[in-house]
């Protein structure tokens, strides 16, 4: 059983904030979702999948290690950042400050970014 807290579940991104600008993108109707369990962390956006690792620490969430997920063919590992930028990633090791985190909401801070998700 996965012991994450929590953080274990389904994440629905709602909105991308741009710190430089504080432009707001609203993403619910994007369909962009991460799902935690165990130490794997799973991007889907209805277009790609993407797993990945993730380190869980306090108020330090990092994710790192991202491959794309096909099964069929062999899941290969991710070298182009430009496909985690849809999820709010901008690198391919990224380090979160966790700024809220329950049964309900989660927001995740990068150096350029904060995201908002809801458990769904």
């Amino acid at each position: 059983m996965s012991d994450n807290g929590d953080l274990d579940g389904n994440w629905q991104l709602t909105a991308i904030d741009t710190v430089a600008t504080g432009g707001v993108r609203q993403m619910k109707e994007s369909g962009t979702f991460w799902a935690f369990q165990f130490d794997m962390l799973q991007l889907r956006n209805g277009i790609s999948v993407i797993d990945m690792r993730f380190n869980h620490d306090g108020d330090v969430l990092v994710v790192n290690d991202p491959y794309i997920d096909d099964r069929p063919s062999g899941d290969q590992k991710l070298e182009d950042v430009e496909l985690l930028r849809p999820y709010g990633i901008n690198a391919l090791e990224e380090h979160f400050h966790v700024r809220c985190l329950d049964s309900e909401q989660m927001i995740l801070e990068s150096e350029n970014l904060i995201l908002y998700f809801r458990k769904f």
